[in-house]
């Protein structure tokens, strides 16, 4: 008897479903990661409805001392996996760690770590991504990006495919909820909490990779508590009104009307620095804008949500307009 249940245990162990559930801790069916599946149970969730893939690009750049390289990867394919999981038969293809501009990546980098390329390779490489989706037999593929660098590509590239491959029912869609709605809902919502506002490696970044992270210090050094950081020289009043103004003009347009330019100058974007000769001197503390010290895995939670809730929405509704 106790040789047969060793026999047993051996072929259970032997079996791919188990070897599957050993590597990932789940089961085939609730993989959504296409890279975490093999070719014939690609083919079964196919057959079982799954015509939706999400191609999320990440980034690979300094995001402040206390932030690992990788962040911009991490943040976009956890939330593009949560997405898949709501919308249904969909899944996410592999997260491509580069993208146009990473920050402080040139000749002689003082923080060094990044990678970038230039718009027509980072444009090439969509195109390629995309194009190979469409060929692996998927039918709605959904674009989009974690960092701003390569945003203007993406469209680009997706409009290209859309229209190449529209003959045979496929539907390729940039989705820019996931990168221009998330951030700002963000900074209202820290508005909201009198939480810090703005900045680039700081509150978001932290407080969502302190979520992510499988253990403490994995993605966020315990220095994100007393990190120096240079100052984005906005308030927050001064943000919100700034939103507001670029919110009243975006709805002025959409009833025809054709108000004002934006001053230069007034603070719209979170990150940015005002031109005060009294400023204090900058810090360059590795690409560390604005405070990173109030964050908390609380608050990542709230954060990944709304990323989820809002990238969600506008897929929702492309679907539900698709032709």
């Amino acid at each position: 008897m106790k040789r047969f249940t060793v026999l047993m245990a051996l072929l259970a162990l032997s079996t791919p479903a188990f070897a599957q559930l050993v590597q990932t801790g789940r089961p085939v069916g609730e993989i959504v990661e296409m890279e975490l599946l093999t070719s014939s149970e690609l083919v079964a969730k196919q057959k079982a409805g799954f015509v939706n893939v999400i191609i999320a690009n990440g980034g690979t750049e300094a995001r402040g001392p206390q932030n690992i390289l990788a962040g911009h990867s991490i943040m976009s394919k956890h939330t593009a996996i949560d997405v898949a999981k709501i919308i249904g038969n969909t899944l996410v293809a592999p997260v491509m760690p580069i993208d146009v501009g990473a920050t402080g990546v040139s000749d002689g980098s003082t923080f060094p770590g990044g990678i970038t390329v230039s718009r027509e390779v980072f444009k090439g490489l969509k195109l390629a991504e995309i194009e190979s989706q469409i060929w692996n037999g998927f039918k709605n593929i959904f674009v989009m990006g974690d960092h701003g660098g390569g945003q203007a590509t993406m469209k680009e590239a997706s409009e290209e495919m859309n229209t190449k491959y529209a003959s045979r029912g496929v539907h390729v869609y940039y989705v820019p909820d996931f990168y221009s709605k998330y951030p700002d809902d963000v900074q209202l919502y820290f508005y909201e909490h009198k939480l810090p506002i703005g900045g680039h490696g700081a509150m978001m970044e932290t407080a969502k990779m302190l979520f992510l992270e499988p253990a403490p210090g994995a993605y966020v050094r315990p220095t994100y508590k007393t990190v120096t950081f240079d100052p984005i020289n906005q308030t927050p009043e001064q943000w919100k009104a700034a939103r507001d103004a670029r919110l009243a003009r975006e709805a002025a347009i959409a009833r025809g009307e054709n108000p004002p330019a934006p001053q230069r100058g007034g603070g719209g974007g979170g990150g940015g620095r005002q031109a005060d000769p009294n400023a204090p001197p900058r810090v360059n503390n590795y690409g560390l804008s604005n405070s990173p010290h109030e964050a908390t895995k609380a608050i990542g939670k709230d954060i990944q949500d709304i990323g989820v809730r809002d990238t969600v929405e506008q897929i929702k509704k492309m679907l539900a307009e698709q032709k």
